[in-house]
């Protein structure tokens, strides 16, 4: 996959396939106590052709860094020990691109296409479903390529490591590989060498849908523009219009140029053994290798402007987003910092923390709350990524005429800055932040790590520098405290005298889209233009040749694989108390959180009237901007985040896990906060709960204007989980629910009410939400906390209890009741929708209704999905039709979906869809017992996922999924055998249960999208141009 400058972390199709199959977690048997041989290690002593170079303590990460040097190569070594079990290995390379044909993007899917070992069609796919990996992936960046992947188990371990390190040195890199996730000229039919010629590929679909994005448009030009003189002036990930410019023997070029040892720098984390690592990697690979010097990789600096720039480029117009006429982006930026120097990387990053963070920030001041624009860009922030660091502040929805007015407030902030510096508090503000970062731990801690080092350590060799935040942070204070104007001297020489700066305007085009469409035609006429009979003979030739590799067989026995016994047949057991406090019922769960204590509240939100529901996403953005009685909103906003990691409020929907259409909805609550604050938590979530006043309409305008403008945003990220939302909620009541609270309907709700311009009735209407749900009454509370001190905060929060407002009217229903939904009832045709959007790729999905959680067949369901994505949907979706990904799931709803992302057609996939149950049948004596074992890993790797201890004791808080039905669940995953998964597609996916389905295709409207055949389905097109 490809990692834009503007984002923060990076996720591939392999991603998607994690973030919508998140199952209930436990504990894998393979969790293994620690082995490590940290201890045996010494700077300067050799270790299978390493040497140790340099071994540091970071007390703050509970870490010991060892930094390693290979002999022969100098290939880069960085381990870091840490009593986790959550284990973590990659390979990183530098990979300098010098044109935006994507070869190092197209490079990363291709080695990953089959190697020496593992001669393999697609091995990396292949082995999701032959390990309990907790992350697998492939990454490109401006500057790097990086192979991760995180496992609990040591067998797992070494498997995915000999598997991704022949991939990487020895990969086969075949042409028919390249075709397919790069690029090829093809038959619209295969089978009709006269038909019409375009251009197919994985990586050429994909990087069409990446720029769908505006942020993604702004994010890469503004790369481009401000560091035009090297690598970062082109698309790493590949402009679809230079895409098909790259050839074979370039890929392979590139291959041996950046792929070599030399190049190098080697990851692990955890507390598994070293020293096999080493030799295992010395002896098979690097050995082999003589010193290359990566001379020729090398990113320089970026020579500094003598002048400030500006240029202006064209979008996309977003039919969803807000009015043409404000739909234009500015951004200034400017180069701040060298990224391998650590300190001045943190002073960089703390400044802009100050000048954007909240509504204390100068910049949140000057240029969020005049309400000239829907807020900052994507990009705005400090990135980090290029070897020049850059600080951006941006404003999306803004008028045209206001492009000169921003850019004076842009100069006269920084020069206020420079005169008057940072109010103490919010100087407090954002060091706190940064403390308590350091406390809280994620679900993948070692990956974090990795990713927060490597744009740094791929231009500097110092890298242990970047790991001591502590020291820093310390120095910073030092600072601060003997300048009284170091704060101010940096803003200067960073905002106020750097020439180094670009102001980069983005206006949409309503006719964006069809001069991409007319750029995409007349680079086909241009490919295949003099195209002799034979030329286009042979075209169709590789085209079959293709099409038949895709056919073949997998020889997956070729890959390692773990065993039916390294799966648990047990479930993990939280540390749990459940009790009454203050007549609020309170889960305690008792963890090792580093000096945190966790609140999460659940609010019933039955007593809303359907109106007050659909408000309920609104007033959890806005509610706790406005201030309370006793502080205005920017001193309360201060407070929260000098004593809190901040303040979360959500609308959640908890599916029943015994009926379908049948759920309880909830506001949820959450926050967090170090040990020594936890009081003032209290006293905040006191003030929130306890809020009368009418508070002002202006600022609320300003907030809800802000919401609007994110509210569209996603879509081009995330449109299969918006298409999958809204193909559920044609066949369920409580995916019904979600989709009002969160999908395509959601949005259109919103866009309707905003254009009454009635802001004052509907802030009376939030603060009538929080009168009526702020009741403690309705509430019922988790804590996640460390039981050494357990007694004093139980303390604190019972007091706290004590003083919320509770009901003084009888309540209508208990905390506990459900809603039953909606029920649909089958029609004489399957209910389908067509939202249609001007995107250059499709979104599409199927949803069927069947069971709920606790049902006999959920179970099997859930293994069907694995084994239809990966024997299926996989091959027909990405390697066929060349979208960029697609599977099956099934979710504690009980609606199973199909669905695809990046998608070049629509009815066909729909068609793919629907021939699943033919398909299973045609293939099911081909299905070996290895192949549904395969499906139960896959299965096992989201149900096993390593959860932090924020989140422990969560699935039963939120979900009511107690240990008993988590066990039983996970003995029924185990059993499931063939018989059960051809009863289960018979049963729910065969032609008796087809009008329990709903279809939904989120893309253009083009000549593919002709629905007028379809007899057996009844369309609806909608529209979006509100």
């Amino acid at each position: 996959m490809w990692s834009s400058k503007i984002s923060r972390t990076s996720f591939t199709t392999l991603d998607i396939y994690r973030r919508i199959t998140r199952g209930v977690t436990n504990l894998a048997k393979s969790r293994q106590a620690s082995t490590s041989d940290i201890h045996l290690f010494k700077v300067g002593e050799k270790y299978h052709g390493f040497e140790a170079k340099r071994i540091a303590s970071i007390p703050e990460l509970k870490t010991t860094a060892l930094y390693l040097l290979h002999e022969k190569t100098k290939a880069q070594y960085l381990h870091l020990y840490r009593n986790d079990s959550n284990n973590v290995f990659s390979v990183n390379l530098r990979t300098t691109p010098m044109n935006s044909t994507g070869l190092p993007h197209i490079l990363e899917h291709t080695v990953l296409c089959g190697s020496e070992i593992f001669p393999v069609r697609d091995p990396f796919f292949k082995m999701l479903n032959r390990s309990l990996a907790t992350f697998m992936n492939a990454m490109t960046g401006p500057d790097y390529t990086m192979y991760p992947f995180s496992t609990l188990n040591y067998t797992d371990y070494l498997n995915l490591q000999k598997v991704y390190l022949d991939a990487v040195f020895r990969p086969q890199l075949k042409e028919l590989d390249f075709m397919q996730e790069g690029w090829r000229l093809e038959n619209v039919d295969p089978n009709d060498v006269n038909s019409d010629i375009i251009i197919k590929g994985i990586v050429y679909n994909e990087m069409k849908g990446v720029f769908a994005s505006n942020d993604s448009i702004l994010g890469q030009k503004l790369q481009n523009l401000i560091l035009p003189s090297h690598t970062y002036g082109v698309i790493s990930g590949g402009d679809p219009q230079e895409i098909p410019n790259l050839t074979w023997n370039d890929l392979k070029n590139f291959h041996k140029q950046h792929y070599h040892p030399s190049n190098s720098r080697l990851f692990s984390y955890g507390n598994f053994p070293l020293l096999p690592s080493l030799e295992y990697i010395d002896k098979e690979y690097l050995s082999k290798y003589a010193y290359s010097p990566p001379t020729h990789t090398v990113v320089p600096k970026e020579k500094r402007w003598e002048a400030a720039k500006r240029e202006h480029i064209k979008c996309r117009y977003d039919v969803l987003g807000a009015p043409f006429e404000k739909q234009n982006t500015i951004s200034i930026s400017v180069l701040a910092s060298d990224t391998t120097d650590a300190y001045q990387t943190l002073v960089v990053d703390f400044l802009t923390n100050l000048l954007i963070k909240g509504p204390n920030a100068p910049f949140y001041q000057s240029m969020i709350e005049p309400n000239i624009s829907g807020g900052f860009t994507a990009s705005t922030g400090f990135d980090n990524q290029p070897r020049d660091g850059m600080v951006t502040i941006g404003l999306q929805s803004v008028k045209k005429e206001d492009f000169d007015k921003v850019i004076s407030i842009f100069e006269q902030t920084v020069d206020k800055v420079i005169e008057k510096g940072f109010e103490p508090h919010h100087i407090e503000m954002v060091l706190h932040s940064y403390e308590l970062s350091l406390a809280h731990e994620s679900s993948n801690y070692g990956l974090g790590l990795l990713f927060g080092i490597s744009t740094a350590w791929n231009h500097t060799e110092n890298i242990i520098e970047h790991l001591q935040s502590r020291k820093w942070i310390d120095r910073l204070k030092q600072d601060i405290k003997t300048n009284p104007n170091f704060l101010q001297d940096n803003v200067r020489k960073i905002f106020k005298d750097n020439q180094h700066k670009l102001i980069l305007t983005m206006s949409a085009d309503k006719d964006f889209e069809a001069e991409l469409a007319k750029a995409e035609n007349q680079l086909i006429k241009q490919k295949t233009k003099g195209l002799s009979s034979k030329d286009k003979k042979v075209i169709h030739e590789k085209a079959l040749e293709l099409q038949k590799q895709q056919m073949e067989p997998t020889r997956t026995e070729l890959l390692p694989t773990l065993l039916i016994d390294d799966i648990s047949s047990d479930v993990e057991k939280v540390d749990m108390e459940k009790v009454s406090l203050n007549n609020v019922p309170t889960q305690i769960n008792k963890v090792n959180s580093n000096g945190i204590v966790y609140f999460k509240a659940m609010l019933n939100t039955n007593y809303l009237s359907p109106d007050q529901q659909m408000l309920l996403p609104l007033f959890c953005f806005t509610i706790s901007k406005l201030g309370t009685d006793k502080l205005n909103y920017k001193e309360f906003d201060s407070l929260i985040n000098r004593k809190t990691g901040g303040l979360t409020l959500n609308s959640h929907i908890g599916e029943s896990l015994y009926s379908l259409h049948t759920y309880q909805p909830s506001l949820l609550l959450s926050s967090y906060a170090l040990e020594r604050n936890v009081e003032s938590m209290w006293d905040i979530w006191n003030q929130l709960f306890t809020m009368r006043g009418l508070k002002d309409v202006d600022r609320f305008k300003m907030l809800v204007e802000l919401y609007m403008s994110n509210l569209s945003n996603g879509i081009t990220e995330s449109g299969h989980v918006y298409a999958m939302q809204a193909a559920s909620s044609l066949v369920s009541g409580t995916a019904y629910q979600v989709e009002l609270l969160s999908g395509l309907q959601h949005i259109s709700y919103m866009k309707s009410l905003v254009s009454t311009s009635n802001y004052k009735a509907i802030l009376k209407e939030i603060l009538n939400i929080a009168e009526i749900l702020f009741d403690k009454k309705k509430m019922r509370v988790a804590l996640n906390l460390t039981p050494d001190n357990q007694t004093d905060i139980i303390r604190t929060y019972e007091n706290f209890i004590g003083t919320l407002p509770q009901a003084t009217v009888p309540h209508l229903q208990s905390e506990d009741t459900y809603i039953v939904g909606d029920v649909w009832s089958p029609t004489e045709a399957v209910n389908c929708q067509h939202h249609v959007l001007n995107l250059p790729v499709n979104y599409c999905s199927k949803a069927v209704l069947t069971v709920p959680f606790t049902h006999a067949d959920y179970a099997k369901l859930k293994i069907l999905s694995r084994l239809l994505s990966s024997k299926y949907l996989h091959p027909e979706l990405r390697e066929k039709q060349g979208a960029y990904g697609g599977g099956a799931r099934v979710l504690s709803d009980g609606v199973f979906t199909f669905f695809s992302y990046r998608d070049p057609r629509n009815l066909d996939t729909l068609d793919v869809f629907d021939n699943t149950y033919n398909w299973l049948r045609s293939e099911i004596d081909k299905i070996t017992p290895q192949d549904i074992f395969e499906a139960k890993l896959g299965v096992f790797q989201s149900v096993d996922t390593p959860i932090p201890p924020s989140s422990k004791g969560n699935e039963e808080f939120l979900k009511g999924l107690t240990t008993d039905i988590k066990q039983r669940y996970r003995a029924e995953l185990l059993s499931v055998g063939k018989n059960d998964l051809t009863e289960v597609a018979e049963k729910y996916l065969g032609p008796a249960n087809m009008l329990q389905t709903g279809k939904v295709v989120l893309g253009p409207k083009t000549e593919q999208m002709d629905v007028s055949k379809r007899k057996d389905e009844m369309w609806t097109v909608v529209e979006s141009n509100l």
